[in-house]
């Protein structure tokens, strides 16, 4: 891979299949990276947060950012690797994107061109490619992770067991905080409500179930909710494109 990241070009494209659970170890780029499956389901992790990244959805990864992949399901990505100097603005931090149908167009038709061959036709789709990436809407799939201690250890038992219900009170408590220092922390430190928080991790995890093959009755059951259509609507509003 390392020849092809030192190409002149802004845009380079690697395709690859991966089987169902495999995983690639905490690494970087030097160039800021578009990983975006057309299949499976990817779940990537860095110090600071953890993506869930189905099909049909792409994580924006700035240059330099360490982070390991674990794959569900067999899953085929088309990575794009884009030059620090491009679109800098759009890879300020990690982020999920929706990849509609022209931009998959785009990415495809970019990573059937052979490295090299076909510049002028690959140089005007890597423009349009930036320009769609600019304009891509992002997704509420993105899990931060508390800088505190302590909420991080609540943040950890919820993961370990994420049918628990956020009972902010309780677990105020058990890091010796109010209720009102607990949330406004929780908050500051993470961009979302402690119950925002705790339903995009059970997407997170309906996720990885679902693309692992198990009945959707059986996943909501899992991880709390009273029926498939409960859950249904929850990820729906989280990411109604993908549903």
């Amino acid at each position: 891979m390392a020849p092809l990241l030192h190409r002149a070009e802004a845009i380079v494209s690697i395709q690859k299949t991966y089987a169902d659970g495999h995983v690639s170890a905490r690494h970087s780029h030097d160039r800021h990276q578009v990983i975006y499956a057309t299949t499976g389901l990817m779940m990537a992790e860095t110090e600071t947060a953890s993506w869930a990244v189905p099909a049909g959805y792409g994580l924006l990864m700035p240059a330099g950012t360490g982070h390991g992949t674990r794959f569900v399901g067999k899953v085929r990505l088309q990575s794009l690797y884009v030059r620090p100097e491009a679109l800098s603005s759009v890879f300020d931090t990690c982020r999920i994107v929706s990849v509609g149908p022209l931009l998959a167009q785009l990415i495809a038709a970019f990573c059937a061109i052979a490295p090299g061959a076909e510049p002028a036709r690959a140089h005007h789709l890597s423009s349009l490619i930036l320009m769609e990436l600019a304009a891509a809407s992002t997704s509420a799939l993105t899990l931060p992770y508390p800088r505190d201690g302590g909420l991080r250890r609540v943040c950890d038992a919820l993961m370990a067991q994420p049918a628990q219900a956020p009972h902010i009170d309780r677990w105020a408590d058990d890091i010796g905080l109010s209720r009102r220092a607990f949330t406004r922390n929780f908050r500051d430190q993470t961009g979302l409500s402690f119950g925002q928080w705790s339903q995009r991790l059970r997407a997170q995890r309906a996720l990885q179930a679902l693309a692992a093959g198990q009945p959707k009755a059986a996943v909501a059951h899992d991880l709390g909710y009273g029926s498939a259509s409960a859950l249904n609507a929850m990820m729906r509003r989280l990411m109604p494109e993908a549903l």
